[in-house]
């Protein structure tokens, strides 16, 4: 928008000089859910109520109705270097239909657990690992105790 035409209703209405663009296209709308119900998705996603969402995100990735987004908690995939990094708070948008492999992010759930967690995926020959992006915390070994639920398309961080 021209800021003149919004302060006066002169002028031209379209954009003025600057650095502001149109946002991305709204692309969809998924459930947030919580990490319990992460944990279960496979089972509980086709008969998935409306109401049972925290809320309902807009999306400007690719979403399709099997998606769903996550508030990550904790600071477990912080990376203190600066490189890729989901700060505690953000959404992610993750996908079920999406391949992985290794260096995918995922959200998982171990055998032992009720609810899913969110990690790198590192394959290394027959290994396979779950491992947080920040170093403060171990890599957990996943060799058959786990079951990944889908892979991570976007993070959306709000800032307020």
């Amino acid at each position: 928008m021209n800021a003149h035409w919004l302060a006066t209703g002169d002028g031209e209405i379209g954009l003025g000089v600057g650095n502001v663009e149109v946002g991305p296209d709204i692309k969809g709308r998924i459930p947030l859910i919580n990490w319990v119900q992460a944990g279960d998705w496979t089972e509980i996603a086709e008969g998935f109520a409306h109401e049972d969402a925290e809320e309902w995100r807009e999306v400007t990735g690719k979403a399709h109705e099997g998606c769903f987004a996550l508030r990550v908690k904790g600071d477990s995939m912080e990376n203190p270097s600066g490189k890729k990094s989901i700060p505690e708070g953000a959404v992610i948008v993750v996908d079920p239909e999406l391949p992985y492999s290794s260096g995918s992010l995922v959200v998982a759930r171990l055998d032992d657990s009720k609810e899913a967690t969110f990690k790198q995926l590192v394959i290394d020959g027959e290994q396979k690992y779950l491992k947080p992006l920040n170093p403060q915390y171990p890599a957990i070994p996943i060799n058959g105790n786990c079951t990944i639920i889908g892979v991570v398309r976007q993070a959306i961080i709000d800032f307020w």
